[in-house]
């Protein structure tokens, strides 16, 4: 498995909080399965700004101690990045705060809303080369009422990023049954921990790969655990399905009302 989405590095963010704890995560992953991970701490204006070659460093640093400690687990570059317009002026092309350095960055939307700037963001990223991965979109109260505005943007060739302890229902029922929809309907390119420490969120998934085989089934699995990672890791495109009409499971009435208001049947 390939974690392509964890807060490991320590002293940036609000992840692990020292380096203790950063091999600790890294001993929890490697024992669980995971082979390699990205490193993305927050790069939000105003809170937590580190320096793109800061994060490469830090990066480096842990790699090292990670292979003093015995451990043959992979780490690269990255960032989680804030949907901000200002942002984008540190963002000119491929390389500072994209993962490995490439042109696939890591992009986070406010917490309760969609800024009316969105679209013009994502569109702004891709004229200069860089592909926009949107993390967790099924934990956004939005996207969760309207999935269709999801399935548009990735239309447009935006991917979307799961976490996975969202469809073991770590994060509440709600965040499960989108994450369910969101995955079934192939609107999920990529799948990370989001981990922050050793214990509640923690980097052990191998019960998320398990319940996505249940899901999706095997191949769909290693798809978004290992082969979408491996080609954002080396700049390669991503094989995306066609999004065609959404399919919502009829098992609870809340996607009963969504089926009615997108179908208007």
């Amino acid at each position: 498995m390939i974690d392509s989405h964890i807060h490991i590095l320590p002293g940036l963010d609000d992840g692990a909080k020292d380096r203790t704890t950063a091999i600790q995560m890294l001993m929890i992953a490697s024992a669980r399965g995971t082979t390699a991970m990205i490193a993305t701490p927050h790069v939000i204006e105003g809170d937590w700004l580190p320096d793109w070659q800061d994060i490469v460093s830090r990066c480096q640093l842990l790699q090292t101690a990670a292979r003093q400690a015995g451990l043959t687990l992979e780490l690269y570059p990255g960032a989680e990045v804030a949907l901000q317009l200002d942002i984008l002026e540190r963002i000119p092309g491929p390389g500072d705060y994209c993962i490995n350095g490439g042109q696939y960055l890591l992009t986070e939307l406010p917490g309760l809303e969609i800024p009316s700037y969105t679209e013009e963001f994502f569109f702004k990223l891709q004229t200069r080369g860089i592909t926009p991965i949107l993390a967790h979109p099924e934990r956004h109260p939005v996207l969760a009422r309207q999935p269709e505005i999801l399935a548009g943007w990735i239309r447009k060739g935006i991917l979307a990023q799961m976490n996975g302890p969202s469809i073991t229902g770590r994060w509440g029922e709600r965040i499960r049954e989108t994450a369910e929809l969101f995955l079934t309907n192939g609107l999920i390119h990529l799948i990370g921990s989001d981990a922050h420490s050793t214990r509640a969120r923690n980097p052990d998934m191998q019960a998320i790969w398990y319940r996505m085989i249940e899901l999706v089934g095997a191949e769909s699995t290693k798809q978004l655990f290992v082969i979408n990672a491996l080609q954002v890791l080396q700049s390669r495109a991503v094989e995306v399905e066609e999004i065609g009409d959404l399919v919502f499971p009829q098992s609870t009435n809340r996607w009963q009302r969504l089926l009615k208001k997108f179908t208007g049947s």
